[in-house]
């Protein structure tokens, strides 16, 4: 591919894989020339989108910067939080539903920070709760996605009847039936970097190995050491490292060197796995370019399921249409760009997980004067639209593992401390 080529040659970064026919990309001043020669010579056709994309991340971060912290273990969608905040509010949350909730360690990332989930159902704490069907959710895969975690913990709050109040009765049944198993923030360590160093940072922190896989004779590399992993490419799936991915270790890209070799993935699969016979769904969240991709991701063949992603497609994007209006795409990953090495076909061609499918979150493919800097006044509609969407998304699950013994826990009996810190 040209633009991989480019990129390889440190010429210019790519910001968003295909997208509507198009490819984002990030050129300095110095390699404008160059890429504009490129672009014309390869018949590529190309458009400014921003001349200024520092100034505009700067401007996001003294936007948040003005905003007033919360109090531990509360939360808010008026901004975009740190992930000690996010797993403060975990801990408030559990803490304060103790009966229907309890946290998972699930391991550790390469620079030690914890990936942790929340697990809940009626009656957590019986054993018998481990035979319900499960719901696996999660998000935060690529660091600067940074309106995935906020509407992951607003899909937490909403289960919790902390938000989304009026459906209490909807979630008090899905927490009987279920064990849903939430993890905001899969990758942290990318997270925080996008926070103190690069705000459009994707990939894990990992080192990853020499630009262009260059070494030069004393085992160092000629040009510089890479870091970070796509996470989202890392997974056992058919064509793992190559469809959509590149071998240069600098890639935005750059699956890594095996499936599975990042702590992140590797502490997923092995929780997933124990968890085989009971998943009934399985839903990673991204952003951007608002759709809800169904398998395969790394061809264009079509599932023996297709027909029936047609049906849970519609079911979806209606239900998040209706909320504000906003409209999603329902399409097979492969239509978007295909890729191997991806969550969501792990989960459907190895644990075997019908419904197993991504959200693509706001903006808009087009948006590219947006894109992951998403304007904290779109946090919350955003959240309120995808929770109606899940909801959609669970009502038309194809297969039933089957039904719960009647001492799992049929009743939430939801104590609360006195302490509120919603």
């Amino acid at each position: 591919m040209k633009i991989l080529k480019l990129e390889t040659q440190d010429l210019l970064e790519i910001f968003t894989e295909v997208r509507s026919g198009h490819m984002d990309v990030l050129i300095g001043p110095k390699s404008w020339l160059t890429c504009q020669d490129h672009f014309k010579t390869g018949g590529l056709k190309y458009k400014v989108g921003t001349d200024n994309v520092g100034k505009e991340v700067e401007e996001e971060h003294k936007r948040l910067l003005l905003k007033t912290p919360v109090a531990p273990g509360q939360f808010s969608y008026d901004t975009y939080h740190r992930i000690d905040t996010i797993y403060a509010r975990l801990d408030a949350l559990v803490a304060k539903h103790r009966n229907i909730s309890e946290l998972l360690e699930l391991g550790e990332t390469y620079e030690g920070r914890k990936i942790r989930a929340i697990r809940i159902t009626s009656n957590v704490s019986s054993d018998a709760t481990n035979n319900k069907p499960m719901i696996w959710l999660d998000g935060g895969i690529h660091a600067r996605e940074w309106v995935v975690p906020a509407t992951m913990m607003y899909i937490i709050d909403s289960i919790l009847g902390e938000e989304e109040r009026d459906k209490s009765d909807r979630m008090a049944a899905l927490i009987d039936k279920y064990q849903i198993v939430i993890a905001p923030s899969i990758n942290p360590d990318g997270y925080e970097y996008s926070h103190e160093s690069e705000r459009l940072w994707r990939k894990n922190r990992a080192p990853a190995g020499c630009r262009g896989n260059k070494e030069n004779w004393f085992g160092g590399c000629f040009h510089s050491l890479c870091y970070g992993i796509d996470l989202n490419r890392n997974w056992e799936t058919p064509f793992f490292g190559q469809v959509g991915v590149s071998d240069d270790p600098c890639s935005l890209v750059y699956p890594g060197k095996a499936p599975f070799d990042q702590k992140s993935t590797t502490v997923i699969k092995n929780y997933l796995e124990t968890k085989k016979d009971k998943m009934e769904l399985f839903v990673t969240y991204h952003s951007y370019s608002q759709l809800f991709l169904t398998p395969f991701g790394y061809t264009h063949n079509l599932t023996e399921d297709h027909d029936h992603y047609v049906e849970v497609g519609k079911a979806v994007v209606n239900a998040i249409a209706a909320r504000h209006g906003y409209n999603y795409t329902a399409m097979q990953g492969a239509q978007l760009y295909p890729v191997s090495g991806d969550s969501f076909d792990w989960a459907y061609t190895v644990l075997g997980v019908v419904d197993s499918y991504c959200f693509e979150l706001r903006p808009d493919g087009d948006s590219w004067r947006v894109g992951f800097e998403l304007p904290e006044d779109q946090i919350l509609p955003t959240a309120e639209e995808n929770v109606d969407g899940l909801l959609a998304l669970i009502e038309n699950i194809k297969y039933e593992i089957g039904e719960e013994s009647d001492d799992s826990g049929g009743e939430s009996n939801d104590t609360e401390d006195e302490s509120d810190p919603s």
